[in-house]
């Protein structure tokens, strides 16, 4: 029905409905790649994954289509400079944005001391945690302490997979901790909780009140 063969053969309306088509189609590639793989499970959460997925709304399902609905005017000489404009915005604000997610994203969720902790794709140890977590197959982690060596950044070899350290993390009493409730990231602005089983110490969820 839209597909024609002259721009000068649709209407403002039209033009926006193939606009926004093609933009569903971009979304919905990203949004899996965000779910699946750069955001996957609870790190979606913790990471601020619907940030991510705002991102390319506004980029992706706003800006180019609404551009399109301004400018589009089949009576216009320069209406193909327009649309290929509208194009180039909407394809680099698209590729920085998903460029910015991707160098942004959330690695790993680590109980590190008495808290847990996000690591993201930007820390310095992220390259070397990366090989540690592919040997270990988690991306949940427990950092182990060697009180007898004195450290100022954490080191990659000492992060085990947190499933072997679980109930250790439930009987560990801390400030940071209400009940089967241990804060997240807690320098971070918001505060927000990871919910552990309170037996096993299984990360269950994330939660903004420990209730």
């Amino acid at each position: 029905m839209f597909l024609k063969k002259e721009l000068t053969e649709y209407n403002r309306y039209q033009a926006f409905a193939v606009h926004m088509a093609i933009s569903l189609v971009i979304f919905f590639i990203l949004l899996v790649c965000i779910t699946q793989y750069w955001y996957p499970g609870i790190l979606f959460d913790t990471g601020n994954g619907w940030k991510a997925i705002g991102m390319i709304v506004g980029i992706d399902l706003v800006l180019g289509p609404l551009l399109t609905f301004i400018v589009f005017n089949h009576n216009k000489n320069s209406l193909k400079f327009d649309l290929a404009i509208i194009a180039l915005v909407q394809t680099a604000a698209l590729v920085y944005g998903t460029w910015t997610i991707h160098q942004t994203r959330p690695v790993a969720l680590a109980f590190i001391n008495n808290s847990f902790h996000t690591i993201y794709a930007s820390s310095n140890i992220v390259n070397s945690l990366q090989i540690k977590m592919n040997t270990l197959k988690t991306n949940q982690l427990f950092y182990l302490f060697d009180d007898s060596i004195e450290e100022n950044t954490l080191n990659p070899s000492r992060f085990e997979a947190y499933a072997t350290f679980a109930k250790q993390v439930v009987a560990t009493e801390s400030q940071y901790k209400v009940d089967n409730f241990i804060q997240l990231d807690p320098l971070s602005t918001s505060k927000r909780f990871i919910k552990v089983d309170s037996i096993t110490g299984e990360i269950l969820s994330v939660a903004t009140n420990p209730k």
